[in-house]
């Protein structure tokens, strides 16, 4: 008998649960029809050719909206009243015209809703990112895609519960030794997609001391990153190292010191020397990608390839490109 009533508690909590489950709708008819059933939804407008937003939006039940996305539109700002829909968890705003944005800062506003868990712009910004962040210490995810920010933008490091950091495609060159101050991050992230990557070409020493770091991505920087510091092999818990072009002068000795390591991604490499026998005994290692194009492995590391090909018929994913061409 307590066994069913255990399978009863469970079959309910699972149906509460996708009962609370947002639906996801894009036409502000649509999410009002949802929230008259009853639902939460999750709102996105896409493509808008208008300039003004759209003052239906404030037909919506406040208590009913819990994301809101905004992608491709050509509003020209966003309303302060927003500032009344306090359930909002997640904003999304972005733009992907060859063109300027015709939001280029994040608009004052969204720094009032104290509930947002996630916020993502992509557009550039226009100077650097307000103090009013501080406001928004829900923040567990803050995406800053293809801002251009001259500058790491120091205001994000009072936000103590962010776990995913992306600032892709920016343009400065350094970490502050103060990003300790994100003690919870488990994600950052610096490489871009068509949008290029942030130039980083200086890690802190400090890196280290981010514990909980799970990931961490790098892209294409003039002149190369060079090495990690000694502090970045004490991120215990790393599962995934990418390093797209980012220009390491060698493949890190101690990387195979990292247990968690999972996935390894490194593409557009110059020449390094062998791998580390470490890297072969990692136990929970699932994918490998080394692409050295243009004929500059080393002759040592083509040598080393037979060895490589057996490691990673075992790996779930594995691609290597390290052919040495000869004058």
């Amino acid at each position: 008998m307590k066994t069913n009533y255990f399978y009863l508690l469970l079959l309910f909590v699972g149906l509460t649960i996708q009962a609370q489950k947002p639906i996801a709708v894009r036409s502000i008819p649509e999410a009002i029809l949802e929230i008259e059933k009853g639902k939460k939804v999750s709102l996105s407008l896409l493509d808008d050719q208008s300039t003004e937003f759209p003052k239906d939006f404030f037909k919506i039940p406040k208590e009913n909206i819990v994301a809101l996305i905004i992608d491709g539109c050509k509003y020209t700002s966003i309303p302060k009243e927003i500032s009344a829909y306090q359930e909002l968890t997640y904003f999304r705003y972005s733009w992907f015209g060859f063109s300027e944005g015709p939001i280029s800062n994040i608009p004052e506003v969204i720094f009032k809703l104290k509930k947002l868990k996630g916020l993502v712009f992509e557009s550039k910004i226009a100077g650097e990112v307000s103090t009013e962040i501080a406001n928004l210490q829900n923040l567990e995810l803050l995406e800053l895609y293809r801002t251009k920010l001259k500058a790491f933008p120091k205001a994000i490091l009072t936000l103590k519960n962010l776990k995913v950091l992306n600032l892709s495609c920016a343009a400065f060159n350094e970490i502050p030794e103060e990003i300790i101050a994100l003690k919870k991050l488990r994600k950052l992230k610096f490489d871009g997609g068509g949008c290029g990557a942030t130039p980083i070409n200086k890690i802190p020493k400090s890196i280290g001391k981010l514990s909980d770091l799970r990931s961490i991505s790098f892209g294409y920087v003039k002149g190369g990153l060079g090495y990690l510091p000694k502090s970045f092999f004490n991120l215990k818990k790393l599962e995934y190292f990418g390093c797209y072009g980012c220009g390491l002068k060698a493949f890190p000795p101690d990387l195979g010191k990292l247990k968690a390591l999972k996935s390894i991604q490194m593409m557009n490499m110059d020449t390094f020397g062998l791998l580390p026998e470490s890297l072969f005994s990692l136990p929970k290692m699932e994918q490998f990608m080394l692409l050295i194009p243009g004929g500059k492995a080393s002759k040592a590391l083509v040598q080393q390839k037979k060895k490589l090909n057996a490691w990673g018929a075992r790996l779930d994913k594995y691609e290597i490109e390290i052919e040495h061409w000869e004058y």
